[in-house]
């Protein structure tokens, strides 16, 4: 449950800022018919909860958000905005933002990356990721 909510924290913030911009957004599992201009990705990817505590009862949760500033192939990184892009949805992430939802507070534990774009026949990437972690004190 509470990946779930660390995901709705991460994608609200995308989405707001996303919105704002007017950069459509195609989201986890919604079938996806890519428009013609720059468009972004985002997944979180939760890894393995564990525990810090003697009493077991301090949660962590890691994992991984990506976001994949999409763009069309072959018409290069800078024409059409696709690295300015993901400089823009790195700075919105910057290391150690702390997003809360009541009990709840996610960070941002390292700064963004951006890496080299991966190109398909029709799509060119760029994966923006960063890695977060909360901590949950369970009862």
């Amino acid at each position: 449950m509470s990946h779930t909510r660390i995901a709705e924290l991460l994608e609200a913030r995308l989405g707001e800022w996303a919105n704002a911009k007017g950069v459509p957004v195609v989201w986890e599992n919604i079938s996806e018919n890519p428009p013609d201009t720059l468009y972004l990705q985002a997944y979180a990817m939760p890894a393995t909860t564990t525990t810090i505590d003697l009493a077991e009862k301090l949660q962590v949760l890691p994992g991984i958000w990506q976001i994949n500033v999409v763009a069309k192939a072959g018409e290069g990184v800078s024409v059409n905005g696709a690295r300015a892009l993901a400089d823009e949805v790195a700075a919105l992430f910057p290391a150690g933002l702390a997003l809360s939802d009541g009990g709840l507070t996610c960070y941002i534990s390292t700064p963004p990356t951006v890496y080299r774009g991966i190109t398909s026949d029709t799509r060119y990437s760029i994966p923006v990721s960063m890695s977060y972690r909360a901590h949950l004190i369970t009862h």
